[in-house]
């Protein structure tokens, strides 16, 4: 096959031609049959568009060109639109990608980060220095790719006659934060906004290549999915992140590439990182809000599940109890889905995903179950977690979530959990509407509780928390998840069954700071019955 690399000159297009010829190509650039367009411009590929004599284009593309945004799931797939803000210089990748996709027989391929400072790459640029600044209170997962599994990958493309796009990066992600610790990098971290306006100026008198808007590489995660490459392409990187970032840094001085030796979560779970925090968990448990407990026994020690419970309290400080109940006494950790609202405020973003969050999502959670894990869900959302005071042990309806056709599709037992207390540790009493609040915070509105805002110190009511057996599915299959009336009537059911229990709880309590609650008894749970 003859084939032209066409663009940019740069260390990347050598690669590929090197590799080209590996395989037996020849490199031809008058009458090809095959082009490999790495943009250097706009304009020339533009003015190869329209000189054609060519049967193949592969455009060399950007995983960023997703963008960095707290809605992206992580480990996105081709289908995700791309959320990258407008004005930015990184809208270049959409715009070749756009001129590519008018080419009958097309494949742009999006790559990570690629280990080679001279193509570019923000991030990869900064891992080479000595010193670096990221955004203070963010971590996100990040993905790398070898110079050569990236000219790998477009050579790949040229050979296939798939069309479309198609994703590339390295097995596996690693928190930014670890893998400037293993570059050797020293970090200056600072708050956006100070990062930007410092980076801007230098850019003004040139000290520095890119503008403070392209620091939100290093805000959220934007990792993808090579599934599609592996699959119709029949490409996967040789090396995954961590071996091609252990390769990288290794002849970096000052480098500490041993720190790369264990797998890391997708996602930016740190066990390490609860353990730590375990101490101040264990006081808020045991001392502050004093929580009895029961039913613990009914979450398994191992396989998939799904835990869900009633939402209050307007700050996810609930799923941290749950989290540290069931960390304690089963050794497991709950990985709550959150709404991407929660990982616009710096460092709760943070705290949130290394304590195992991960963004709500149908193909998270089927990935997650995939892995045996326990995934937990609040059914009512947030709008539960902002019940007035008033109405706070009425359950909103379980129905408008999507948690009984994800546990259905994926044969995930359900285990509900019903908590009283929690509501009290700021009782919503008012409401100020506020375009802020939603625009901002993702908020439905801005709420008024005693100690909130002037002082957001929680009351410390005690809580009772009980957890119910796991409920049959009463034959359900996988196939019943489609079936939209079914799940609903089944998302109806296990709200009743929360709702029963919080009935026979709430009478037991005399007050809110003390007494004993739980005593084993709890109403029985009707079978589900299919209509």
């Amino acid at each position: 096959m003859k084939v032209a690399v066409l663009g940019s000159s740069g260390v990347l297009a050598r690669q590929t031609q090197e590799e080209l010829k590996a395989r037996g190509h020849v490199l031809d650039n008058s009458t090809p049959d095959s082009v490999v367009y790495i943009p250097g411009d706009l304009e020339g590929l533009s003015a190869i568009l329209s000189r054609g004599g060519f049967s193949r284009l592969v455009l060399r593309s950007h995983a960023y060109a997703y963008g960095s945004n707290t809605k992206n799931p992580g480990l996105m797939t081709e289908e995700r639109v791309s959320l990258l803000p407008p004005g930015v210089q990184e809208q270049r990748w959409l715009r070749a990608e756009e001129l590519a996709s008018k080419f009958p027989n097309f494949a742009v391929v999006r790559l990570t980060n690629v280990l080679a400072p001279e193509e570019g790459d923000l991030l990869v640029k900064q891992l080479s220095r000595r010193a670096a600044m990221p955004l203070a209170g963010h971590d996100p997962n990040v993905q790398f790719l070898s110079l050569k599994d990236a000219a790998q990958a477009l050579v790949a493309a040229a050979e296939s006659a798939a069309t479309g796009f198609f994703n590339v990066a390295g097995a596996g992600t690693i928190p930014l934060k670890k893998a400037f610790r293993a570059a050797g990098t020293t970090r200056v971290p600072m708050l956006q906004p100070v990062q930007a306006s410092i980076r801007s100026a230098a850019v003004r008198i040139g000290a520095a290549k890119f503008r403070g808007g392209s620091l939100d590489q290093l805000q959220y995660n934007w990792t993808v999915s090579g599934d599609r490459a592996a699959r119709e392409l029949g490409y996967t990187p040789s090396q995954s992140t961590i071996e091609a970032l252990a390769e990288f840094v290794r002849v970096k001085p000052g480098a500490r590439p041993e720190l790369l030796r264990k797998p890391f979560d997708e996602y930016g779970l740190d066990v390490d990182y609860i353990k730590a925090w375990g101490w101040w968990f264990a006081f808020l448990r045991n001392v502050y809000w004093r929580i009895d407990h029961e039913g613990l026994e009914n979450v398994p020690l191992t396989g998939r599940a799904t835990y869900i419970s009633n939402h209050r309290g307007f700050m996810p400080l609930d799923a941290v109890m749950h989290l540290s109940l069931l960390f304690t006494h089963r050794q497991r950790v709950v990985r709550f889905l959150i709404i991407p609202s929660l990982l616009r405020i710096p460092f709760l973003c943070n705290f949130l995903t290394k304590l195992g969050g991960v963004i709500a999502s149908q193909e998270n959670a089927a990935r997650l179950f995939g892995r045996e894990e326990l995934v937990g869900i609040f059914p009512e959302g947030i709008r539960g977690s902002f019940t007035p005071y008033r109405r706070t042990y009425q359950l909103r309806d379980f129905a408008k979530s999507a948690f009984a056709k994800v546990a259905i599709e994926n044969q995930a037992p359900i285990i509900p959990s019903v908590v009283i207390g929690h509501s009290e540790i700021f009782p919503i009493i008012g409401r100020i509407n506020s375009s802020f609040a939603v625009k901002e915070l993702g908020w439905p509105y801005f709420p008024i509780a005693p100690m909130f805002p002037l002082a957001p110190i929680p009351i410390p009511s005690k809580w009772h928390v009980r957890v119910l057996p796991p409920v049959p599915f009463e034959g359900l299959t996988p196939a019943d998840a489609e079936n939209a009336k079914l799940v609903r009537d089944f998302a109806r059911h296990i709200q009743n069954i929360v709702q029963s229990n919080i009935n026979d709880m709430l009478p037991k309590r005399k007050n809110i700071f003390w007494g004993k609650v739980l005593d084993g008894r709890f109403p029985p749970s009707p079978a589900f019955v299919r209509r």
